[in-house]
């Protein structure tokens, strides 16, 4: 490994080649997705690239390096089981409701419609239109700070008034 700091490419070929089978025998057990494993193989590589300046030649290797790979593997388990829990497989599309198809407001446009002119104003800008809160408060004529006040009431009141049609 400090060969491999100072830049000697073989070096960094040989470490590799050695501790390599290891890691991917470490990250088969903590990867859930096998088909994924050879992905978080590279990350950890790539971390420890990234990382290499802080190994200190003094301590052991093995255990810096598979802190590493346990931190790597631990945050591709995190990013996958976020992904997992939003993300609902469905054999059929959803049936389009009798209000969609005979074209009536959707109960978002009836929501907003019970807004004040300024909560509502402020919704739009941010949420549909998409702009900045900077940019949304110039086209106010207000500053940032009042106008996410005006905002947060405006989610505040859609939360509580589509809460309570339902």
């Amino acid at each position: 490994m400090e060969s491999f700091q100072k830049g000697d490419v073989d070096a960094c070929r040989e470490l590799l080649d050695d501790i390599g089978p290891a890691i991917m025998s470490f990250l088969r057990r903590r990867i859930a997705d096998a088909s994924e494993v050879e992905d978080v193989y590279q990350e950890t590589f790539m971390a420890l690239f990234q990382a290499r300046h802080t190994y200190e030649p003094s301590r052991p290797f093995e255990p810096w390096l598979f802190a590493i790979a346990r931190n790597v593997a631990a945050d591709h388990t995190r990013r996958y089981w976020k992904r997992s829990s939003w993300l609902e497989v469905t054999e059929f599309a959803p049936e389009v409701g009798a209000e969609s198809e005979m074209g009536s407001e959707s109960r978002l446009e009836l929501a907003l419609r019970q807004l004040p002119k300024t909560q509502r104003e402020a919704f739009t800008m941010l949420k549909l239109d998409g702009l900045s809160i900077n940019e949304a408060a110039e086209r106010a004529g207000t500053n940032a700070g009042a106008f996410k006040v005006r905002a947060h009431r405006a989610y505040r009141a859609l939360k509580k008034i589509i809460a309570g049609s339902e």
